[in-house]
């Protein structure tokens, strides 16, 4: 991976040390849907060269135990974030509440890089992670909840919310395979949310029934010379989840949703979706609670879907942003993080102060000059694309110069109201 250079003007009178910006090592998980080979968006972001074959998922930075961070500080040497920021949360992660953080990171930041489709799911509130972990901690890790924004880099195509009433009564008339199936136990048309309960019911009662649905579909649909949106992702889907798999009957259920270069979607609890393919940012309540649908051979939880899922088919799940021209922000109700991005051309900077929390920054285009200490007194640090760094809430005014054209992405913590 690319280094850092470290620069001190007048060292003589410098005090370099603390507060200071200190780089983070962080971990990438390679699960099986992840972009390869050429297409791995994230070897080449750290300027690895990927193996054959091998996927690159995730890129994880925070302090979640699955795939914690780990802190360079050139005074302590590395150790894990979560016992950096626990040794004095007061100073590093946040002034304004210095007893009741203890340490804990709020958030988890990600860099997802999908080459297949992820799993079709949902994440509990506080009250439903609550009660998950604790009756099924082998499913559910953590107690917390997950609300999450994905911001792409490049694109993001996706699955987020339910279709309409409307659309669901056309697709059971253009799908006789699909209304057969929703009326083996009744001969009543379901509205939406009944039919979503019985199918995940039919896939644990009557998985034969399920599996000829799911034959008899891509049979007729196969023959099809113009198929639809929906039709065509089931049939390209069926090759990777075979015809077991109540998922893609999940597909025709979902709305389909594309994002551009910068565009972002923010996901609430108990809202439905699955990332298709893209490389997107993405930040969530320290969490990895997921509730699953469909699209994968992990467990799906029937009865907890039930008790979470939204069915508001009415909301935009586009997140609005506010821009200083420099700076841009993603609007998102969320206590835990606010996210935003940094876009420099060359010779650019951008001056941050009045700061009272910790922020964790990740170079994704370009190469930086952070500086901070007084004119008389100043230090600096060069970061170059792949790198991701904090600065801790003590450090309370630094500045970002851009030695080439720069994009970085930036979360902290959002004030207490």
């Amino acid at each position: 991976m690319h280094g850092i250079v470290f620069i001190v003007n007048e060292i003589e009178t410098a005090d370099c040390r603390t507060p200071r910006p200190y780089r983070l090592r962080t971990t990438i998980q390679h699960y099986n849907w992840g972009n390869r080979n050429d297409q791995a968006f994230i070897a080449h972001l750290l300027g690895i060269t990927p193996e054959k074959d091998q996927p690159f998922a995730e890129l994880w930075m925070g302090i979640h135990p699955n795939a914690p961070s780990l802190v360079i500080d050139p005074e302590n040497g590395i150790q894990a974030l979560s016992t950096w920021l626990a040794l004095k949360p007061d100073e590093r992660l946040n002034l304004n509440d210095p007893a009741g953080s203890s340490g804990e990171l709020p958030y988890l930041f990600k860099v997802l890089s999908a080459g297949q489709a992820l799993s079709i799911q949902a994440h509990p509130n506080k009250v439903q992670a609550k009660h998950l972990h604790q009756n099924a901690p082998q499913h559910y890790p953590d107690d917390n909840h997950k609300p999450e924004i994905a911001i792409a880099i490049d694109h993001l195509d996706a699955l987020v919310g339910f279709i309409s009433e409307k659309e669901f009564e056309s697709l059971l008339s253009s799908t006789p395979e699909l209304d057969s199936l929703l009326k083996l136990n009744s001969n009543e048309a379901p509205d939406l949310r009944t039919a979503v309960l019985d199918l995940l019911k039919l896939s644990q009662d009557q998985p034969v029934q399920v599996h000829t649905c799911i034959s008899t579909l891509q049979h007729r649909l196969s023959q099809k010379t113009d198929p639809t949106e929906s039709e065509s992702l089931f049939l390209e889907q069926i090759k990777f989840s075979g015809t077991q798999d109540i998922g893609l009957l999940f597909l025709f259920f979902l709305n389909r949703l594309y994002l551009g270069p910068g565009e972002a979607v923010y996901l609430p609890p108990g809202v439905p979706h699955a990332y298709l393919n893209g490389n997107i940012i993405e930040c969530m309540a320290n969490s990895d609670n997921v509730v699953r649908l469909g699209l994968t051979k992990k467990y799906c939880d029937s009865q907890a879907l039930s008790d979470i899922l939204v069915f508001n088919t009415e909301t935009d799940f586009r997140v609005q942003t506010t821009d200083d021209g420099f700076l841009k922000e993603y609007l998102s109700p969320t206590s835990e993080f606010r996210v935003k991005s940094l876009n420099l051309l060359q010779g650019e900077s951008r001056a941050f102060s009045f700061r009272s929390t910790l922020t964790l920054f990740l170079l994704i285009e370009g190469e930086i000059s952070l500086k901070w200490g007084t004119q008389k007194s100043s230090c600096i640090c060069v970061y170059r694309r792949g790198n991701s760094f904090i600065t801790p809430a003590n450090l309370k005014q630094f500045s970002i110069q851009a030695k080439s054209h720069s994009k970085l992405f930036l979360v902290d913590i959002p004030a207490s109201p």
